[in-house]
């Protein structure tokens, strides 16, 4: 009864916003629900045992719901297809999305579902990421640029390393379910703080904030504001308390990418490129003589070294994938699969695109894939000025994504998938003052290019 009356409600409740909160309010309100939907981790029961759908669900669904009948109310759903392109962008996301939606649908006929809980899900995330392509292109088409989802995605970083020193200083997660536990990580030699931020894992929080740095980093470009820099400063601190490696490597990985391909100064690029780098690597090689000891204490002595397990499971999961090509073991069935067949108490899988085609199978796993990197290829062409934004942001997930069980961390998916669609999606510029509801924009796409940019288990 409950999930029948949520979506109702709230559609209702942002039928009334649009009408009456100016474009860039709703634009706000809108993403900033999810995002707070996504955070607060809310899941309600299906009615069956262990089976639930996040909020953010019913949340993405009102709001869709909400911008379709505004726009057929004031006769202006036609509008939406004034971007040709942007339109097919999301035609084509959206059949690969649903396509693979019917092959989990599909599995849950054929395969042994171990654990229906795991398999709704993966089947409610995917869902979320085909609600969220729909939600930013309307959003797009209605005053949503770029600049503006910069300084949204800003504030939400903002937050997410403010709570993450208060959870250092304090040891306490401060998280909606668990705000008294502790932030102890007890996998090393001894007892380690490491922060969980919003996401509430040490390692899914080192993969949010190795995402969120491109896109800090660019506003930090573009504004050159105090607030800027300490948006960047303060996530990449927050990405040192969670000691997460891979998102450490993530992070210089992405910062080289920058230098290599990023506009740094008008004249002399490469000298300062060169520079830079030589800089960079004499200061890593003074770290390393002057705190190798410490920094292995804290990095593999107390949080435990667990890097050799992960190309083990890798090379398992492999020959597990060579027999189950076509559809896979099931969503999220891998740890289930691994305890019965195997007799082995495994962890999840620590790659997200190598457990897609495990547990979806090589249609699924590929359907996944392309989805990716046609993502990153439109970013590619639509921002030629600044290229190596989509190369950091996305270079940067598929590192992280690939070391830790990336899968289970929903809300460095959907963060993820919010900062691609809307980069895609978005008009390029600097937005016009609104004072009106929103409407569909006809406002034409500003072509500067300095303009054009402003979310468990064990891992690496």
């Amino acid at each position: 009864m409950v999930l029948l009356l949520i979506i109702p409600v709230l559609v209702l409740g942002f039928l009334v916003a649009v009408h009456i909160i100016p474009a860039k309010g709703m634009i706000a309100l809108a993403i900033g629900m999810v995002l707070l939907a996504a955070v607060s981790g809310i899941q309600l029961s299906a009615g069956f045992r262990d089976v639930h759908v996040d909020l953010t669900f019913f949340v993405l669904m009102a709001a869709d719901l909400s911008l379709i009948v505004h726009l057929m109310l004031r006769r202006r759903i036609h509008r939406l297809g004034n971007d040709s392109s942007g339109l097919a962008r999301l035609q084509t996301v959206s059949i690969f999305i649903v396509l693979l939606l019917l092959v989990l649908v599909f599995q849950g006929f054929v395969s042994e579902i171990y654990e229906s809980g795991l398999y709704v899900y993966h089947l409610n995330v995917y869902v979320n990421i085909l609600l969220m392509a729909s939600l930013l292109y309307m959003l797009a088409r209605m005053q949503l640029n770029a600049s503006w989802l910069l300084q949204l995605i800003v504030v939400y970083s903002l937050a997410n390393s403010l709570l993450g020193i208060l959870q250092y200083v304090t040891n306490r997660s401060y998280l909606l379910f668990a705000a008294e536990d502790s932030i102890n990580y007890y996998e090393g030699v001894k007892v380690a703080k490491r922060v969980v931020g919003f996401v509430g894992a040490s390692n899914g929080a080192g993969n949010l904030a190795a995402v969120l740095f491109p896109v800090l980093l660019m506003y930090f470009l573009n504004k050159r504001t105090f607030f800027g820099a300490a948006a960047l400063l303060l996530n990449l601190l927050f990405l040192f308390l969670t000691f997460t490696r891979i998102g450490y490597l993530s992070v210089c990985v992405q910062f080289l990418v920058f230098l290599l391909t990023g506009k740094i100064g008008v004249q002399y690029q490469l000298l300062k490129k060169l520079g830079i780098v030589m800089f960079a690597a004499l200061a890593g090689l003074i770290i390393y003589q002057m705190y190798f000891d410490q920094l292995n204490q804290i990095l593999f002595l107390d949080r435990g070294n667990t890097e050799s397990h992960r190309f083990v499971q890798f090379y398992e999961a492999f020959g597990i994938m060579k027999e189950h090509m076509g559809i896979g073991l099931g969503a999220g069935q891998y740890i289930p699969y691994m305890q019965i067949h195997h007799g082995v108490n495994d962890i999840a899988l620590h790659s997200q695109f190598l457990n897609a085609f495990v547990e979806l199978g090589t249609i699924g796993g590929i359907l996944f894939f392309t989805t990716y990197v046609l993502l990153f290829l439109w970013s590619l062409r639509l921002y030629k000025g600044e290229r190596w934004f989509p190369l950091c942001l996305f270079i940067g997930n598929f590192i992280v994504a690939n070391f830790n069980p990336n899968q289970y961390y929903s809300l460095c998916v959907y963060t993820f998938f919010i900062i691609a669609f809307g980069f895609v999606f978005a008009r390029r510029g600097i937005n016009r003052r609104q004072n009106g509801p929103m409407e569909a924009s006809n406002c034409p796409n500003q072509r500067n290019p300095a303009a054009n940019i402003m979310l468990v288990n064990e891992g690496v």
